[in-house]
């Protein structure tokens, strides 16, 4: 419902036609379509994750946008998109935060300033542009946490790709901002971040050596926040491999969450977009169902009668900030099924090495297969193969006008 309230405002607002709203055969002006397709991209959360927050849904709207504008080449988009990830990965590194305790949205806060460094590559900014931009990028971060499971945080990655073309138009055409925006006690990191809590020098060292991009980019299995996603990888794994259903589980642990966690605002969900966010829920579904899927954060998935039964077999622990291993963003949260017939198995999966990770990637196959069932709910089969062909080679792609009229709708 979020998509089509944002295409139709984006119909409603008008807008000079240069870049296009993905799936919903509409052009409009390049802020728009980045605010559209950044929304767009962030609604069902089955984006990429890593790093700093949900890079793509910060990164691409804008050069996407851009490149139409410009007629820019698939290869011209791609180096500004990791030269943006770069930007926001640096920034993240340097800096000791944690989004559940900060309270911003960390795709939005180094997201922005990951966009408007990928914008500013795309239009070609001169060194001073570059500065401006920033600084009046500096002033655009927003998204606060607590509108996670709502259709606000959606928008948060659709304000964040706004901001970054925003912010490089304005600086093209002579903007002023700070030119202190990092360096400043009243700039960025202090503000942001925090005093204490960045290094200002760590900030810019090593900038693409080695590229983080290759190292951090997580591609989701499953259509939800990424903090559930070990947690399902224990469950179904454990499901398949002794061939268990619903009706064979007594009671489903998860052990060591945070007491702030994204995955903790909604133990009792009403709605699917709530379930997202809900350990609780996410839990019930895989066994009940055994998988996660698109299907399962509606509002009907949610409140059926065998999903609140199924609430019912779900604990939750949650780990007491005294404790001396406490972790604000823990790597493991063990699992544990006690079975009807008295056996009661355990796994813990790590989620910085589980499948979709660097280190387990996806094969193209898998991805591709991810790629065709999402664009398959908006593009008719034929222009879903055409779309594979084309973005699989936008390397080669010599105006990336082509590739978005593959995925226009």
């Amino acid at each position: 419902p979020l998509g089509k309230m944002m295409l139709e405002l984006a119909r409603e607002e008008g807008g000079t036609p240069e870049a296009t709203v993905i799936g919903g055969r509409l052009r409009t002006s390049a802020t728009m379509a980045a605010l559209a397709n950044g929304t767009l991209g962030h609604a069902l959360d089955y984006d990429d994750m890593g790093s700093f927050g949900h890079p793509s849904v910060a990164l691409l709207p804008p050069v996407l946008a851009l490149g139409e504008k410009l007629g820019a080449s698939g290869r011209d988009v791609l180096n500004a998109y990791v030269i943006g990830f770069e930007v926001g990965a640096n920034l993240s590194a340097a800096s000791h935060y944690v989004q559940t305790e900060g309270g911003f949205h960390s795709t939005a806060v180094f997201g922005t300033m990951g966009a408007t460094a990928a914008a500013a590559r795309l239009l070609k900014l001169t060194v001073e542009q570059t500065v401006m931009a920033l600084g009046i990028a500096g002033s655009m971060p927003a998204g606060v946490v607590q509108n996670f499971g709502t259709m606000v945080k959606p928008l948060h990655a659709g304000m964040t790709s706004r901001n970054g073309v925003l912010a490089t138009l304005l600086a093209r055409k002579g903007y002023i901002g700070t030119d202190s925006i990092f360096e400043s006690k009243l700039g960025f990191f202090s503000t942001y971040i925090g005093e204490g809590n960045y290094d200002l020098e760590k900030a810019v060292k090593g900038l693409g050596k080695p590229y983080r991009l290759q190292d951090t980019l997580v591609i989701k299995k499953y259509p939800c926040c990424g903090s559930n996603h070990s947690t399902l990888d224990s469950i179904l794994s454990l499901m398949r491999e002794h061939n268990l259903s619903y009706k064979d589980i007594a009671q489903v642990t998860v052990d060591g969450l945070p007491y702030l966690s994204h995955v903790l605002l909604y133990p009792d969900p009403k709605k699917g977009i709530n379930g997202k966010f809900s350990i609780h829920y996410n839990t019930a579904a895989a066994i009940l169902d055994g998988k996660v899927v698109i299907e399962s954060h509606t509002d009907e998935m949610v409140s059926r009668p065998q999903a609140r039964e199924a609430l019912g077999k779900v604990h939750i622990e949650v780990q007491s900030r005294w404790d001396p291993g406490y972790s604000a963003a823990p790597a493991e949260n063990p699992v544990t099924l006690r079975l009807k017939d008295g056996r009661v198995l355990t796994r813990s999966t790590n989620r910085h090495t589980m499948h979709g990770t660097a280190k387990d990637p996806l094969s193209q196959e898998e991805l591709v297969a991810k790629f065709r069932y999402n664009a398959g709910l908006t593009l008719a089969p034929k222009a879903v193969d055409g779309a594979v062909n084309t973005w699989l080679k936008l390397d080669q792609v010599q105006d990336v006008r082509q590739a978005m009229e593959a995925v226009a709708g």
